[in-house]
């Protein structure tokens, strides 16, 4: 008996160690999606990342959109620890009037920037302000995000758009760095995103 257990224990052990292998070596087909940019209206910086505020003025600057869409993710409702800080005279950047302000400094016309969402935490809830902000348009999209976030983000904007036509890019492109195993940050990164993912495919609610 104790042997049988034994061996059961190895060969899930084994499938197990496998398993991991094959998810390391396709990770980076599993949470990312790199993609010919073609021209479009408008380019959509999801928040996170002031690296994507770059890449949204390289599409303005080689006319591949006509403005930048800006995500407003501040919390709508500050915690208590915000509103003690508030107290005690300390007042928190806004995140979204640096974001503006970055790309005014970059020199895009003030006019070309606009601000969507109101408080978004999530991607789906950047996805959800945008279709109510452009109310049954259906203009060309570009994405913004970073790497490991393309192909959820992608997907996650198809869903909340129907119909509207989506791309996605990202600052250096939406590819993993060379070794990216090698990095503990970069790989505990990827690999939250990939847990992220399956939550996604589940249905479940995730950032």
């Amino acid at each position: 008996m104790i042997i049988i257990l034994w061996r059961v224990f190895a060969t899930l052990s084994a499938l197990l160690v496998v398993a991991g292998f094959v998810v390391a070596v396709m990770l980076e087909n599993l949470i990312m999606i790199d993609m010919p940019i073609t021209k479009a209206d408008h380019a959509i910086v999801l928040d996170g990342n002031n690296q994507r505020l770059l890449r949204a003025k390289e599409l303005l600057d080689q006319g591949l959109v006509t403005d930048i869409y800006v995500s407003n993710g501040e919390p709508a409702h500050p915690d208590e620890i915000e509103r003690i800080v508030a107290e005690l005279g300390y007042v928190a950047p806004d995140r979204t009037g640096i974001k503006i302000e970055i790309l005014k400094k970059l020199g895009v016309a003030p006019e070309k920037i606009i601000v969507f969402g109101q408080g978004s935490l999530t991607t789906r809830d950047e996805a959800k302000a945008l279709a109510m902000q452009l109310n049954g348009q259906m203009p060309r999209l570009t994405l913004v995000t970073t790497n490991y976030h393309s192909r959820r983000a992608l997907e996650i904007f198809e869903r909340a758009l129907p119909g509207v036509s989506i791309q996605v890019t990202c600052p250096g492109g939406c590819v993993a760095p060379v070794a990216w195993w090698k990095d503990p940050s970069i790989a505990a990164q990827f690999i939250l995103e990939f847990v992220k993912h399956i939550y996604f495919r589940l249905g479940l609610s995730v950032a």
